[in-house]
């Protein structure tokens, strides 16, 4: 005997299959959600670690306070530079130069530039005046300076300091002019006795009348 479903019974049965899929669609499509891939993870984990530690490490170097990077770059000094040097003047160098290093590149010091009394290995500061002293040990310093020396007004003592001229022929110099008059030529010179051409040649470029 075959057992036939009534109208309603086949109504309830859809109802509850409805049902069944609204509560249970959720679960199904869940489990196909795409999940992230776990090498991404890790590598994400690795470097928001290795950010933690770095900046860790600064806030402890810095006794717990956060500093920014600060970036140094070189900057240069005015120097000025007078005395018995070549070229003195202002001069824009390195803040990492040396007093030495200035004079240097001013063309070094003149002849008899006290340089000994200069720190040079000193590091030179923005502003900074460095003077070179002469030290002229006794000599002239119109000779020293470049300066000819007035073979008819000069001293003794100037005379003497001329290459080859001594104290005794300084002193013949002297006394010729006071018995002859003024040298109205440097080649006079070679009228006082003991100064020939050879002599001449050493000091004709140092003197003047």
């Amino acid at each position: 005997m075959k057992y036939k479903l009534k109208p309603y019974m086949i109504i309830i049965l859809i109802l509850c299959i409805l049902v069944g899929i609204y509560f249970l669609w959720p679960i199904i499509t869940e489990g196909s959600t795409t999940m992230p891939d776990s090498s991404v993870l890790a590598a994400n984990t690795s470097d928001v670690n290795s950010i933690n530690h770095h900046e860790s490490n600064s806030i402890h170097a810095n006794n717990g306070v956060v500093q920014p990077e600060q970036h140094t770059e070189g900057t240069d000094a005015i120097v000025y530079v007078t005395g018995a040097i070549q070229s003195p003047g202002l001069y824009k160098v390195a803040s990492s130069s040396t007093i030495g290093d200035v004079i240097k590149g001013a063309g070094g010091a003149l002849p008899y530039g006290d340089v000994e009394s200069i720190n040079l290995a000193e590091t030179v500061t923005g502003g900074q005046h460095i003077h070179i002293k002469f030290n002229f040990h006794g000599n002239p310093e119109s000779l020293l300076r470049n300066k000819k020396i007035n073979i008819n007004t000069a001293t003794v003592k100037e005379l003497d300091s001329l290459p080859g001229i001594g104290p005794i022929m300084a002193k013949r110099i002297e006394e010729y002019r006071q018995s002859k008059g003024a040298f109205t030529s440097i080649e006079d010179i070679k009228h006082v006795k003991g100064i020939g051409d050879g002599l001449f040649k050493k000091i004709r470029d140092k003197i003047t009348v």
